[in-house]
């Protein structure tokens, strides 16, 4: 419904209109334009904006388009609950699509020539980056996990040439992270985001971004932002630098 390589055209405030519309897609089909607009902070010609670059003659078509994507997921019932199965309906129609390969195959071209890949996380970020690390080993690629933002790297010692860092971070705007990154730009390295938004920090200051724009989902300072799409780009990654060092394993 909302092709990959539009959601990469949005701005800034153009996703907090998908973002919100994701999360509350049944609640939009019936809600004026104006009452979306309040709901999501946003002025309605920004709501038109976004239909139209998602490829919708107006908002009319966009809520039906709404409707019939509900249907077609035979997700009729109504709930008060959030249900995680339609933004990742939605996020896995899109990895389906040519430029999200054209993302995966540029992440490979960088990884599968690299001395050593690093990976990086804050919070539950960090449980990622163990598991990223050790499933890119048990594919056949050197990867450890970087535990501490203030790992120092010493200009004496530097990281072996075109190592690639992956990092990952929900909202791509965590000082830390920042901080993090600006230190290791300095070395030889190819840094890679993985980031819900394609229009953060994080994301212009790496070579690479990979987004996966579903729903933030915060209580308080806790954030709850579902993390299969990265789980999902970690394992598919290293699944390909599976078969290029042989046979799929059986």
């Amino acid at each position: 419904m909302f092709p990959y390589d539009k959601l990469q055209t949005l701005n800034e405030i153009e996703t907090v209109v998908y973002n919100y519309i994701i999360k509350n897609a049944q609640a939009v089909e019936t809600m004026p334009i104006r009452q979306l607009a309040e709901a999501a902070h946003v002025s309605t010609a920004t709501i038109l904006r976004f239909a139209d670059k998602m490829g919708y003659d107006g908002y009319s078509e966009l809520r039906f388009a709404l409707k019939q994507q509900r249907k077609n997921q035979q997700a009729a019932q109504t709930t008060d609950h959030y249900d995680i199965a339609i933004p990742l309906v939605d996020f896995f129609s899109k990895v389906n699509s040519t430029d999200f390969n054209k993302l995966i195959d540029s992440a490979m071209a960088m990884i599968a020539h690299a001395p050593m890949v690093l990976f990086f996380g804050l919070g539950s970020g960090n449980s990622l980056a163990q598991y990223g690390a050790r499933f890119f080993s048990n594919a056949g690629k050197m990867a450890l996990p970087v535990f501490d933002p203030f790992q120092p790297f010493p200009t004496n010692s530097p990281l072996p040439k075109d190592t690639v860092v992956i990092v990952m971070s929900v909202s791509g705007e965590t000082q830390q992270t920042l901080e993090f990154v600006t230190k290791i730009k300095p070395e030889d390295v190819k840094i890679i985001a993985v980031t819900n938004s394609g229009n953060s920090t994080l994301a212009k200051m790496a070579d690479l971004c990979i987004s996966y724009y579903m729903p933030e989902i915060r209580h308080a300072d806790l954030n709850l932002t579902t993390q299969v799409p990265v789980v999902y780009l970690i394992e598919l990654i290293a699944h390909r630098l599976d078969e290029l060092n042989g046979p799929v394993s059986q």
